[in-house]
């Protein structure tokens, strides 16, 4: 009975595991923003980026969304951005949970993109929601990061002062 619960925990840790194709050049991706204009991820050459993918239906997406939106607060007019990228869903979809966010006084200010085709999952080797990466300034990735995150937490702000530094 003991083997069979190890290789269930095993195969299920390995569909949670976060792992980014290697072959993935961040500068080189574009996606639309919710008025449908592309927007090319070169634009944040210098910067920090944590890149995070999400769902409207995902609660632990939801919940990290404020979190977000202070960590970013925090770092004002420093080289750092947030990039949060909708992974399969329709714009609409995602505007009217932008509102909503906003009507609850939560509003974002950080870019959120779209990928409705769900490329990202392909290009991101994403196998959950949500999942984020960080990149440093020279777009390479740090840190790949699978599940909802405290991302205004002591340790989380420490670790993005930590990479402004270098």
């Amino acid at each position: 009975m003991r083997p069979l619960i190890v290789a269930a925990l095993l195969a299920l840790s390995t569909l949670f595991t976060p792992t980014a194709n290697a072959d993935t050049e961040l500068y080189q991706l574009s996606f639309e923003n919710t008025e449908q204009q592309p927007v090319s991820l070169s634009q944040f050459k210098g910067k920090i980026v944590l890149l995070n993918f999400w769902a409207t239906w995902c609660p632990p997406c939801v919940k990290e969304m404020p979190t977000m939106e202070r960590l970013r607060q925090h770092f004002t007019g420093q080289p750092f951005e947030i990039v949060a990228i909708n992974a399969g869903e329709p714009g609409a979809k995602v505007d009217t949970f932008l509102a909503e966010m906003k009507s609850k006084g939560h509003p974002l200010t950080f870019p959120v993109l779209l990928d409705e085709k769900g490329r990202s999952f392909r290009e991101f080797g994403l196998r959950g929601l949500p999942m984020s990466f960080i990149f440093g300034k020279d777009g390479e990735l740090i840190e790949t990061i699978g599940g909802g995150v405290e991302w205004d937490s002591a340790a989380n702000i420490s670790k993005i002062e930590g990479l402004l530094k270098n």
